[in-house]
């Protein structure tokens, strides 16, 4: 049965799907998604066909007590901080000159 969807999905002619999104929830999916090797379009159909196959939406979509962020927290210049940040801390951090495979570095690591 599996075989028989793949087969047809092979031989089905594609369709373009749109759709409106706000600039910086795209730019920011984007990145996500870019982390993780793949583009928008593989995204937006891996999404797509999960759903199709499993006959349900492949993620939740009621409501939750989550956490509502500020307005700017996702912000490029927010952003770019954190990973200045992460940068200098990786650049000065001191177990950058340890080999883990020593026991020595890693008792050092350990302290």
């Amino acid at each position: 049965m599996i075989l028989n969807k793949v087969r047809e999905a092979l031989v089905m002619k594609a369709i373009q799907v749109s759709a409106r999104v706000d600039q910086s929830i795209k730019e920011s999916a984007q990145k996500v998604f870019e982390r993780q090797g793949l583009d928008m379009a593989t995204a937006i159909k891996m999404f797509i066909t999960k759903t199709a196959y499993e006959q349900q939406i492949p993620l939740s979509v009621q409501e939750t007590n989550r956490q509502v962020y500020p307005d700017d927290w996702f912000s490029d210049q927010r952003i770019a901080n954190r990973d200045e940040i992460t940068r200098l801390a990786f650049e000065k951090s001191p177990i950058q000159d340890l080999d883990l495979s020593k026991q020595e570095d890693r008792e050092a690591f350990m302290q």
